[in-house]
């Protein structure tokens, strides 16, 4: 494989060259590998992310996202091409990171490996943070360490089990994996404007307002007439709890009310405090109180 390497061009598994434009059929933008299997993958707004066995041979990567890879498994050597560039070996540990930009043609031969990764689209970085002059120029990096990029990733795929995405927390995740992938690019993404008084008066009773609504980041930052990144950084200073976790606190509060009064079904508890269903209910509640909300219902009658 090394020297059909040495032509700047990855066989198929046909002996022909890979095509200019791979073939895309996943839903992540990842062209087919044998073997290649997809064991958790959820989208929404600009963004996806999931985990999934790389299987053996050629593959091909070329998209408008930028997209953040950890190695969960260790792995054999990987073999990479960039833009038809000279091959070059990679071979990423356990907790290795990689960063592919957007747009650049990317071919990868190896064996069997796990990953996680996360996608967001070049756009992006207009909606978080509006007031940059400019995008960031972002170029591909490759096998290093960062143990905050790693810890994002890993929460961000660990919140998706196939059936639902807590947006709130998606949105906050991703956008601090964008920011700190930008700042590797340009450090003075670090400032940040203060969240006033006043406006987190009006989060705050926005929040109130709406725990039976599906939150998004990008709406609670409008609240707060600041962009995205900079408003879930001085939310944070300002309460000590991202936004995420402060409406998820909020919406366990509220459940108690209903609990204490009889508050109907589980379900009906889950739906008027903004959970997805009973079980996500459940499970928020349980890490908050300790407790479910049925021993709680019980303790309270």
């Amino acid at each position: 494989m090394r020297d059909a390497l040495g032509n700047g061009s990855i066989p198929m598994r046909d002996g022909q060259s890979a095509p200019e434009k791979p073939q895309q059929p996943n839903s992540d933008g990842i062209s087919d590998l044998r073997g290649r299997r997809v064991l958790s993958w959820g989208q929404w707004g600009e963004a996806g992310a999931g985990v999934y066995d790389r299987g053996v041979g050629e593959g091909t990567w070329r998209s408008d996202q930028h997209r953040l890879v950890v190695a969960l498994t260790p792995m054999p050597p990987l073999l990479l091409q960039i833009d038809g560039g000279p091959p070059r070996q990679l071979r990423p540990g356990v907790g290795a990171l990689s960063f592919y930009s957007a747009e650049s043609a990317y071919r990868t031969a190896g064996t069997g490996s796990r990953y996680a990764h996360v996608c967001w689209s070049a756009q992006l970085y207009g909606v978080i943070a509006p007031d940059l002059s400019r995008p960031p120029q972002l170029e591909p990096m490759l096998t290093f360490p960062d143990p905050l990029l790693d810890q994002l990733l890993r929460s961000l795929v660990g919140e998706i089990d196939g059936s639902r995405v807590d947006r709130l927390l998606a949105d906050s995740l991703v956008t601090a994996i964008a920011m700190r992938i930008a700042q590797r690019f340009r450090p003075s993404f670090e400032r940040q404007p203060d969240l006033p008084p006043p406006r987190m008066r009006r989060v705050l009773e926005y929040i109130e307002a709406n725990l039976d609504a599906e939150l998004t980041l990008a709406e609670l930052a409008a609240v707060a007439c600041l962009s995205p990144c900079h408003f879930s950084r001085s939310f944070s200073g300002a309460v000590g709890l991202g936004p995420q976790r402060y409406t998820v606190q909020r919406r366990v509060e509220r459940a108690k009310a209903l609990l204490r009064r009889g508050g109907g079904s589980l379900a009906d508890v889950a739906a008027t405090t903004g959970f997805a269903d009973q079980s996500h209910l459940t499970a928020a509640f349980r890490r908050e109180t300790g407790t479910t909300p049925g021993r709680f219902r019980a303790a309270s009658s």
